[in-house]
Parts: C-alpha cells; sequence; structure tokens
C-alpha cells in the first residue's frame, strides 16, 4: 500500500462468492463524495470460488485505492479482523458485500463520528428483495415488520438514537484498542457480540438519521431458513460463551417454540394440555395474520396467504437453531487474552 496522502477512513468488506452483488458494492463505494484520496477499500475474500475474487482484481486494477486481502479461514470475523489489522484510517467503515450505499455514506458517517459522542454509528438498513419473486418480496417484507423481527431499531426505522446495535458500523478506531478485535470462534453474530461489548465498556452506538444503506435480502424460502436456523444456532452460543450478547428479542423464538412443545410433551400424561397448545398456535396464527393483512393492504393482496405461514416459519425455525446451539455449544470460548486488540502501532500498516 501507498504511504502519502493521510488516510481518514478505510473501509473493510468481508466477501465469499458473492459474484452477483460485489461489483455493484463497490461502485456505490467509489461514487461517494467523500475525498477518493483521504479513502482506502479493503476487501477480504474468504478464497471465492465464483468470479469474486476476479471481479475486485479487476477493480483494483482500474483504483489503486482498493485492496485485495486472502482471508484464508474463510469466515466473515476472520476476514475483518485481516483488514482492521491493516487499516490505516482514522475511522474504519465496515461494509457488506450484499449491499450498495448512498453517494454521501460515508461522509454521513464521518460527519456523526466528529460531531457527536458515539464510538460507533451506523443508520437504516432499507431491506430490497433478493430476486424478483413474490417469495423474495414477501421475505423482505418480513424482515421489516416488527412481528417479524421484534423491536430492531435500524429495521424498523427508527432515528436519532442510541441502540444496542447497528448494520454493520463506523467505528473509531480506538474502539478497537479498548475492546478488542472481533471473536473468531463465533462464524455469526459476531457484529452483535462486538457491539455488546462495546456497550459494555462503556461505549455508545448511535442509530442516524442522516446514515442509510440498501441491503438485498435471500431470494427462496429455503436460503431464509437455513440462515434462520444457523443464526438461531449462533445465537445461543454466544449467549452460553458471552452472556454479554443475552438479548431478550432473541428468546421470542424460542419462547414460542416451547410454548407450542411442552404442552404437547405434557398432553402425553395430561391430554388436556394440548389444548393450551393449541390456544397458542391460534393466538400467534391471529396475530400473523393480521400483521400479514396489513402488509397486503400496502403492499399487494397476493401476500395475504403466504406471510402467516412464512412467519410462523421462521419464527420456529429460529426457535430450533437455538435450542441447537444450547445443545451443541462451542466446546470452549477462548481465553481472553487471545482477543485484546493489539498496539495501534501493530494496527497499522507496514
Amino acid at each position: 500500500m501507498s504511504s502519502g496522502t493521510s488516510i481518514t477512513v478505510s473501509v473493510i468488506i468481508p466477501m465469499r462468492n458473492e459474484e452477483k452483488y460485489i461489483a455493484r458494492c463497490l461502485r456505490s463505494v467509489l461514487d461517494n463524495d467523500f475525498p477518493r484520496e483521504q479513502l482506502e477499500i479493503l476487501v477480504a475474500d474468504g478464497r471465492s470460488t465464483d468470479r469474486s475474487r476476479e471481479i475486485v482484481e479487476n477493480f483494483a486494477k482500474r483504483h489503486s485505492r482498493i485492496y485485495l486481502i486472502d482471508n484464508p479461514k474463510q469466515i466473515v470475523p476472520s476476514g475483518l479482523n485481516l483488514a482492521i489489522r491493516q487499516a490505516r484510517g482514522k475511522f474504519i467503515i465496515r461494509m457488506d458485500a450484499h449491499s450498495e450505499y448512498p453517494p454521501d455514506y460515508i461522509s454521513a458517517c464521518v460527519r456523526e463520528l466528529l460531531t457527536g459522542n458515539a464510538d460507533v454509528v451506523g443508520g437504516a438498513l432499507i431491506t430490497r428483495p433478493g430476486a424478483d419473486t413474490l417469495t423474495a418480496r414477501a421475505i423482505a417484507l418480513l424482515s421489516q415488520h416488527p412481528f417479524g423481527i421484534g423491536n430492531s431499531g435500524f429495521r424498523l426505522g427508527w432515528k436519532d438514537r442510541y441502540v444496542d446495535t447497528v448494520p454493520f458500523g463506523a467505528f473509531r478506531r480506538q474502539i478497537f484498542d479498548r475492546v478488542g478485535l472481533f471473536r473468531e470462534e463465533l462464524v455469526r453474530h459476531q457484529d452483535f457480540e462486538m457491539n455488546a461489548r462495546i456497550r459494555q465498556a462503556r461505549g455508545r452506538i448511535f442509530l442516524s438519521q442522516n446514515i442509510f444503506l440498501t441491503y438485498y435480502n435471500l431470494p427462496t424460502l429455503q436460503t431464509l431458513l437455513r440462515r434462520t436456523f444457523l443464526d438461531g444456532m449462533w445465537v445461543a452460543r454466544a449467549w452460553i460463551c458471552y452472556p454479554v450478547t443475552f438479548c431478550l428479542r432473541h428468546c421470542a423464538p424460542l419462547a414460542l417454540l416451547c410454548a407450542l412443545l411442552l404442552p404437547l410433551a405434557i398432553a402425553v400424561f395430561a391430554p388436556g394440555m394440548a389444548l393450551l397448545s393449541a390456544a397458542v398456535l391460534a393466538m400467534y396464527l391471529a396475530i400473523a395474520l393480521a400483521s400479514s393483512a396489513q402488509l397486503a393492504r400496502k403492499h399487494g393482496k397476493w401476500f395475504l396467504p403466504i406471510l402467516p405461514l412464512m412467519f410462523l416459519s421462521f419464527h420456529f425455525v429460529y426457535g430450533v437453531g437455538i435450542v441447537a446451539g444450547l445443545l451443541s455449544p462451542i466446546r470452549r470460548a477462548p481465553q481472553e487474552e487471545a482477543y485484546v486488540a493489539e498496539p495501534a502501532s501493530m494496527l497499522e500498516a507496514s
């Protein structure tokens, strides 16, 4: 990497097999109004098997501020840590290859970090369908409704308030010296754990109405439920290894699962308990139907038949994932010392 002009912002992007999205992502970053000479873009590739790496290499040939980093562990947190260690910026903005960013995104993040009291800032996540199908559009709607995702402020359009987490995040570099880097044993849920650790260290996370990005969601129900199961499993594993990550809204699918299945198990000995399970299911479906009707009135009648069952399958599978994570936790959390951030000089590019 060239030295010379001082780097203000390091954009870090973990990537693996993102040939459909990475070019669009990089173009949106390059189109930002932030001074190009004060910016570097570090893409950590987890040994992609599609054309993702080739696409980034072609961008790097044309744009000297783009650097491709090899991530042999092939998981997000290791890619993030490799990029942070090489980053030279005063501010580090974690971006996602599945997303696009408006022209003022970087400037807005820097402005909020400079003028506010937060250690991390972020904005609203505007979810778009991952394909031009009814199912993909329904998935996008589910992920932006309170019944689907609870009180997740960045998905619900909350404005200008301190929150427990933001999507991806723009960080003051010094925060990594205080709390360490991302937990590499957490294949998923590492962003939430990092933000929980920052809050535990009395850092502040700010959701700004001036920051937003566009995220392309999953295209099929099968891929949604597979990821949902894995998300639930890693949430539970994080609870066990790092209790600071515990969050009530993540418990709701587990509560639903227990309310449906435990009475059925007890019904073997007390048949009347099956009525309790049926009552819970009826109450749930009534709320799901009301939420689906609300979305259908706004977005189209064809969503009404599919959204209630999609809500149920989403929450049920998430709950099953939590149970799986509780029963198969990470064997042992690494010693805390292994994740203390290196000195600032070690984080800077050599």
